[in-house]
């Protein structure tokens, strides 16, 4: 198409509709796209084209059209986005909205533009009520709130069909795979990987309701860092995690088995487990049968505020043989203490189970995949238990978390090094009142992700602009970004963790 401007018509051919403006910037708009490319790609696409007609500032009005894949509707959802690409060294700075809707025609943007083309996206993200995402600024991450049998997840960067976490900036919230999704290469990386999945996990603190599935992942690598213990649950402050095999059993199995304990050890967990699973079987289809009567949806599990009255109707003979079961496997499990600041390593293969009333920071590779064990209640996700392909899956021995890493420490300043899995790494930062520490991000899809743990602070840029950081704040902190400080309010010390991605090719983590 032949460039339009009115004031200042463009010599040249353009690709797209083109309206120029002050500060050597244009307006490119275009219509009917799919969501590839993403605009990102499409400008730096344009670059002779740009170069040709002396644009610094490009600005691009785009309308789209996708079906969700992480959704499981089959609608077309259309959306739009107003992108402001300030081109220099290192590829420059992008800025941009999006939001859903046919809410802002041409007519509308141009006068905007011409009044103010530095200014464009900020306007129309305020019109939008849409969040303003920024390569050269932190992105401020808002949880979705899942809710579990067990409690409830937030999950931080969670993009999948049972829940999509948002972004969040002074001029509104975007979905979190949209506000990626407009030029994900300088703030995730070339490769384009979904960010490592951030949660935090709040078990009910009432024992048994509270304890998650007993189970082992295949490929999955995680991380807890104890976030709180609820003291009605744990008086001590000392909270549970099950995992591995309990010593005692292994030393037991090692001595009657010899060569052949951990067959054996199998052999006896698993008929421990089936025969758990009966029991826990004929109690669900009673207490399916209760929620009907009190018209309740059985698929959707007991509430919390039903569940006592509901576990009372049950044959008291069928709970005693629940517990004895139960307590049968649980005979066969190691335990870890999880008082605040404790951390366990859940590398592929590690047999577990977090407790009730214990709160912890997440970090995991992005995939969903799991063997379910055992649960001490119905299991609402599927028909099945894996308890099989978890028992052969599972490592056979006890767990053992090794000690962190000390990186640094001088002057009440404190890094450790609490993981280092083949797809990321974490660390952990305390600084004392009132003091600074400095870091960078590297670029080359070298991202973090960044969330409070204790006390108040805030980030800084070297221009001088922050975001306050505290407790369970977090951002995405652009692989462009480059350097940036975290400081510590007066009054108390200031510690977060920090997630950071390693390259696509790594060692697999050692045995």
């Amino acid at each position: 198409m032949a460039a339009q401007s009115g004031k200042n018509p463009l010599t040249a051919s353009s690709p797209v509709e083109a309206v120029k403006g002050e500060h050597a910037s244009l307006l490119l708009i275009m219509k009917g796209l799919r969501d590839q490319p993403v605009s990102g790609r499409l400008l730096r696409g344009l670059a002779p084209y740009l170069d040709e007609q002396g644009a610094h500032h490009v600005v691009l009005l785009t309308e789209r059209r996708r079906r969700e894949p992480w959704s499981d509707s089959e609608d077309v959802v259309v959306y739009q986005e107003v992108i402001h690409w300030a081109r220099g060294e290192g590829g420059g700075v992008y800025r941009g909205a999006t939001w859903k809707g046919r809410s802002l025609s041409r007519d509308e943007l141009i006068p905007a533009f011409q009044r103010d083309p530095l200014g464009v996206v900020d306007w129309a993200a305020r019109r939008a009520q849409a969040a303003v995402i920024s390569t050269a600024e932190p992105i401020g991450l808002v949880p979705c709130i899942v809710p579990k049998p067990w409690g409830r997840e937030l999950w931080y960067t969670g993009i999948e069909k049972r829940g999509r976490a948002s972004v969040r900036s002074a001029t509104g919230e975007t979905d979190l795979p949209y506000a990626l999704g407009m030029f994900p290469v300088p703030i995730v990386g070339e490769d384009e990987r979904p960010p490592v999945l951030l949660k935090a996990l709040e078990p009910a603190p009432e024992a048994i309701v509270g304890d998650l599935y007993l189970e082992v992942h295949d490929k999955k690598w995680e991380v807890y860092v104890v976030l709180d213990v609820d003291r009605a649950a744990w008086p001590d402050g000392v909270g549970r995690l099950r995992a591995g095999l309990a010593p005692a059993a292994v030393e037991r199995y090692r001595t009657q088995a010899g060569g052949g304990w951990e067959a054996a050890l199998s052999r006896d967990l698993l008929a421990a487990l089936r025969d758990y699973e009966q029991v826990r079987r004929r109690l669900d289809a009673l207490q399916d049968a209760a929620l009907q009567q009190l018209g309740l949806d059985p698929a959707q599990g007991i509430p919390l505020d039903r569940r006592d009255g509901v576990v009372r109707q049950m044959p008291s003979a069928l709970r005693s043989e629940e517990r004895a079961r139960r307590e049968a496997v649980e005979a066969f499990l190691g335990h870890l203490e999880m008082p605040p600041g404790a951390v366990a390593c859940l590398h592929p293969g590690v047999l577990h189970s977090l407790q009730h009333g214990v709160k912890v920071i997440e970090f995991q590779t992005p995939t969903y995949e799991r063997l379910i064990a055992m649960f001490a209640q119905k299991v609402l996700t599927q028909a099945h238990w894996d308890s099989e392909q978890a028992v052969a899956r599972m490592e056979k021995g006890p767990f053992n978390q090794p000690p962190l890493q000390v990186l640094e420490r001088n002057d009440g300043l404190m890094v450790e090094r609490v993981v280092d899995f083949p797809e990321f790494e974490v660390r952990r930062i305390t600084v004392p009142p009132g003091a600074t520490h400095a870091s960078v991000t590297q670029g080359e899809g070298a991202y973090q992700l960044l969330i409070g743990v204790d006390g108040a602070g805030e980030i800084t840029l070297p221009d001088g602009r922050t975001w306050a950081l505290k407790k369970e704040a977090a951002y995405l902190l652009p692989a462009t970004l480059g350097a940036f400080a975290v400081r510590a309010l007066d009054g108390a010390p200031l510690q977060w963790l920090v997630a950071s991605p390693h390259p696509p090719a790594r060692p697999a983590y050692p045995a």
